[in-house]
């Protein structure tokens, strides 16, 4: 399950000339400052499967969503260093988005990740329907499969986002994320059945991907 109820995901790419000084950094500074702050529960960064894209994905949960505009992390996006500058200067194709955990069940941690960012409805009407249609019945039969040890749906906290862009240095036009259904299992190859069951979301859900992305675990640590 999902360490918390909320979380902070990005889908990146990185200039590949700087792919060894930013897992580096990611390690020693990026992920250790953020998961030292009081209710940052864990971080993990994924490496893109091949036809996946952007190459990485990071998410952070937390125990509350206020603790995503808490000053202490208010204060890590703004007082920024040259190393931190650099860094971010290497992004591309960046994707960011704030959550509310809607619902997560399973147990333990997946060693891959199934990503598939989605809109909301047109219509408060039909957008709950999907909702209530996902939590109720697609989650519970993704979850019933082989090798799925968890399931996870995010719900976009834009008024957090926001709060962000404002003391960000860089990055303020990052793509936004909306909702996310996120599906980690124990291989690769028991993402395909999950896939299959995706399909039924074709009448339901506006994807704002052109393929689900699939994502391997790359480093995890827990607060």
């Amino acid at each position: 399950m999902m360490q918390g109820s909320a979380a902070l995901a990005l889908w990146i790419d990185i200039d590949p000339a700087s792919r060894d000084e930013c897992d580096t950094w990611y390690v020693e500074k990026h992920i250790a400052d953020r998961i030292a702050l009081p209710g940052w529960r864990r971080a993990r960064r994924f490496r893109a499967e091949p036809g996946t894209a952007p190459a990485t994905l990071a998410l952070y949960e937390v125990e509350q969503a206020g603790q995503l505009v808490a000053d202490a992390y208010l204060r890590l996006q703004s007082e920024v260093d040259a190393r931190d500058l650099r860094m971010r200067a290497s992004f591309r194709n960046v994707v960011r988005g704030t959550f509310r955990v809607a619902r997560s069940i399973g147990q333990g941690e997946g060693g891959v990740m199934l990503s598939l960012r989605f809109l909301p409805d047109a219509t408060r009407e039909t957008d709950e329907t999907a909702l209530r249609w996902l939590i109720d019945t697609l989650i519970p039969r993704i979850a019933a499969l082989a090798g799925v040890v968890g399931v996870h749906l995010l719900i976009g906290a834009p008024e957090l986002r926001a709060q962000h862009d404002g003391h960000r240095k860089s990055g303020n036009t990052d793509a936004h994320a909306h909702r996310v259904l996120l599906v980690e299992a124990t291989e690769v190859d028991r993402i395909d059945p999950v896939r299959l069951l995706l399909e039924d979301t074709a009448g339901v859900l506006n994807s704002d991907d052109k393929e689900v992305g699939i994502y391997r675990l790359m480093y995890a640590i827990s607060g």
